[in-house]
């Protein structure tokens, strides 16, 4: 990752407002308010059009910004005369029109079409972050021979420049990254991807709509690359959606949080404690402890422990608090799904998500589960080490207890508790139980 300066002037502006806040109708006013700008011409009056690109995670919420908005937005597709998705942006960028499009699109952007996106004169409103660093899978044998037959060069910083123009082979996916000067190697063993500064260099205003911002892979990248950004709350007053100074003071967490039937171990030695009986470890210490259900925990779990969160999972949505399948959603790591799904947690192995109650781990921005009324988040979240090294080395800390609760209350607020109502909650690790009760206190 290659830090510099921000290309333009103005400072990203990010809503961190709590779920429900209001974040997304704001974004559509100030849309619909677009609109209504006009200037006058010599002989007669046009309307000054912004031109907005609208970032959503989900296909279903291009739709509704489709349909909540007074803008002609155009979902970008892969029609005949245009060939990808990509030609289709790219052709609708050189005519001014307005676009509404996914993460996954949008992180594909190359520099030539960001260029456009900056000739052009663009608002850019991303609805949740992006995914802005990924790791790319490489041994270290293969980097060293990628090396060794000069492939491939490693300059300032570990980016990664790619020397053989002509090559094809099983990592002409690496050269396409490379040569969008994006992939960074660090410390010789881990390579990644990083998403080009461009993507937000490019554009004439930057909008990130998001909560707990601080805590996130996003924020940590603005800082490794010297990106300046600004907090927002958002308020309703009188009808209208404004933006005013941060203040998360004025989140209604205790008022969620109180929502939360949040289950505890009994007292009653004859109940099975199902937040504690799950590792069947002797002589377990506060380190370990504290890293229960973490990544590493369920790489290293027996497989009677395993039986008995899939055991615990059951027992919890069909005695604990009996809920019919429909009304549930859970998750785990994805990898560990497929060993924990019962007759009450469904998993559908070919990724058919209306065949199951699961949900990914890292959801965002989706409606669809808000009349689910119990859930189950098996998991203890925690930064993996390698991305925490690689912002060490632009001497960016990570807030790892910000992030991990961050993800926890996105995921908490996909079920019926965004409506108000009561919900169910098993969260089996003690450290993200502690961190969901530091959030309503605002100790975190």
């Amino acid at each position: 990752m290659e830090v510099r300066g921000f290309g333009m002037t103005q400072t990203i502006k990010v809503i961190d407002a709590i779920c429900g806040a209001g974040k997304t109708s704001w974004a559509i006013q100030k849309i619909n308010d677009s609109i209504t700008t006009s200037k006058k011409l010599a002989f007669r009056e046009t309307l000054k059009q912004e031109k907005f690109i609208y970032v959503t995670p989900f296909l279903n919420e291009v739709e509704r910004i489709q349909n909540a908005t007074n803008i002609d937005f155009v979902e970008p597709e892969a029609v005949k005369g245009y060939g990808t998705k990509m030609k289709h942006f790219q052709a609708l960028i050189m005519t001014g029109r307005s676009i509404v499009t996914t993460h996954e699109l949008f992180k594909k952007l190359d520099l030539d079409t960001l260029d456009t996106i900056e000739e052009m004169g663009y608002t850019l409103i991303m609805d949740e972050v992006a995914n802005v660093l990924q790791q790319y899978e490489i041994t270290k044998s293969d980097i060293e021979m990628l090396i060794g037959q000069k492939t491939i060069a490693i300059g300032e910083k570990g980016k990664v420049k790619w020397l053989d123009n002509n090559y094809k082979g099983k990592f002409s996916d690496m050269k396409i990254l490379a040569d969008s000067d994006n992939l960074i190697l660090q410390n010789g063993v881990a390579m990644f991807w990083t998403m080009n500064t461009r993507a937000f260099e490019a554009f004439d205003e930057v909008y990130i709509l998001t909560y707990l911002f601080d805590g996130q892979t996003q924020c940590n990248y603005y800082k490794a690359n010297d990106i300046k950004f600004k907090k927002f709350s958002v308020q309703k007053v009188n009808g209208r959606y404004k933006l005013i100074d941060y203040n998360p003071q004025i989140e209604p967490r205790r008022k969620y949080y109180d929502l939360l039937n949040v289950y505890e171990d009994p007292e009653n030695a004859r109940k099975s404690p199902l937040n504690s009986n799950f590792d069947t470890r002797t002589r377990i210490n506060d380190r370990q402890k504290r890293t229960q259900l973490s990544t590493s925990w369920f790489k290293n779990a027996s497989k009677e422990d395993l039986i008995k969160i899939n055991n615990n999972l059951r027992n919890y949505f069909r005695t604990v608090v009996p809920t019919e399948n429909d009304k549930i959603f859970w998750t785990t790591i994805k990898e560990f799904a497929p060993l924990l799904k019962n007759a009450k947690c469904k998993f559908n192995k070919k990724d058919d998500r209306t065949k199951d109650n699961f949900v990914s781990i890292n959801a965002r921005a989706t409606n669809e589960y808000a009349n689910r009324i119990s859930m189950a988040y098996v998991y203890n979240r925690f930064i993996n080490p390698m991305e925490r090294n690689f912002f060490g080395e632009f001497d960016v800390e990570v807030n790892e207890d910000l992030l991990a609760v961050s993800d926890l209350i996105q995921f908490i607020f996909r079920g019926c508790i965004r409506n108000g109502e009561p919900m169910n909650c098993y969260i089996p690790s003690e450290r993200m139980r502690s961190l969901l009760k530091q959030w309503a206190n605002f100790e975190i």
